[in-house]
């Protein structure tokens, strides 16, 4: 019996990589109900703090680039930035320039979705831009970025998502008019680790399927690309100039503000959209009240049990980004709604993140 513990043991720690040890070791004070969960391999997290000779030491725990999870929301941001820099390719055009899709009923510019995006995570204000950009262009701009872990396929919460035909954008220029329309080809599908999720799945008519759900068209972005857009974003000088993202300063003013922002602090309903909303680490589990100390840019996404945060989170004294993904589909039926958001992916970002802080805090003083 004694040997078989030791050898149980054994396996034990020779799973769990030195990275992993390290990261435990220097930021989770031996909480056994975080290690629990960081544990299970459906968790990814990925740590650079940036101390103040701007050096970057970088840590991560279970990373792997060939797991797939659903990114959710978290695709906005990439959209967002490479709307931008679509944009600037053509020099009438601006950030306010008024434009409508086709079929739409609403005249909009690009600063005003990407107000929704970021303090509402708005579906219709990304669907605008994917229809601007197409899946073509954003898949290219990864490469193009050095991106090679990432696909999209299709447009959020919509019929026909994946459509490879764009609806026409018009720009309105005074008394003239600029129109974009995307005919895209199909990606290449996923070939990861885990594209096949669960044991059943409710389809678009609401029939359970007995078998798992085929994950291979849909959209990724690993925790990698991820956390290089933020860091792109933050510290282009450390990058080719190729992989820098090409905006003006009214546009990086314009998407930090939006980034940073609380949707109260613009005018929307604080009851509708509290501080902890789009807020994953730090209050994402609502126990810690509101505080201003730490500044958050950030971006969530949240679907089929997959939650996922990627920020820079900053104060006097700190200056990290951080980027984590969990699975909280329990019951591994993909699209019944029922998931452990509030009980397990919702406490365990928001814990993991402020033990980072505390121990970063710890070690400076």
């Amino acid at each position: 019996m004694k040997k078989l513990v030791y050898i149980l043991l054994f396996l034990i720690v020779s799973c769990y990589s030195s990275g992993n040890l390290e990261f435990t070791r220097m930021f989770i004070e031996n909480n056994s109900d975080v290690i629990k969960i960081l544990r299970n391999n459906k968790t990814q997290v990925k740590l650079t703090v940036i101390d103040k000779n701007k050096g970057f030491n970088e840590y991560e725990y279970n990373v792997d680039a060939n797991q797939y999870f659903y990114p959710a929301s978290t695709v906005k941001l990439p959209i967002a930035l490479f709307a931008l820099e679509k944009l600037n390719e053509h020099k009438y055009l601006s950030i306010d320039t008024q434009f409508m899709l086709e079929d739409d009923t609403l005249k909009t510019t690009m600063r005003r979705e990407l107000e929704k995006i970021f303090l509402l995570s708005d579906n219709q204000a990304s669907n605008r831009l994917f229809e601007f950009l197409g899946q073509d262009y954003i898949n290219q701009k990864f490469i193009s970025k050095g991106m090679n872990e990432s696909r999209i396929f299709h447009r959020l919460s919509t019929t026909n998502s994946s459509n490879l035909n764009g609806k026409r954008v018009d720009f309105f220029l005074n008394d003239s008019v600029i129109s974009f329309q995307n005919k895209n080809k199909a990606p290449a599908k996923l070939n990861l680790k885990g594209v096949k999720k669960g044991v059943s799945y409710i389809n678009q008519k609401g029939i359970l399927i007995k078998e798992p759900m085929d994950f291979s068209e849909k959209n990724f972005i690993s925790i990698n690309d991820l956390h290089k857009i933020i860091k792109i974003l933050f510290f282009p000088d450390i990058f080719e100039k190729s992989e820098r993202f090409n905006l003006t300063q009214l546009q990086k003013d314009v998407v930090l503000k939006y980034m940073s922002g609380y949707a109260k602090d613009f005018g929307y309903n604080e009851k509708t959209y509290p501080y902890f909303f789009n807020k994953f680490f730090i209050f994402g589990d609502k126990e810690l009240e509101f505080s201003n100390s730490f500044k958050i840019y950030n971006k969530v996404g949240l679907a089929y049990g997959h939650l996922t945060d990627v920020a820079y989170i900053i104060n006097d004294d700190i200056s990290i980004i951080l980027t984590a993904t969990i699975d909280v589909n329990t019951n591994k039926i993909y699209n019944d709604d029922n998931y452990d958001y509030d009980l397990v992916g919702f406490p365990f970002l928001a814990k993991i993140s402020r033990m980072i802080l505390k121990a970063l805090i710890k070690s400076s003083n």
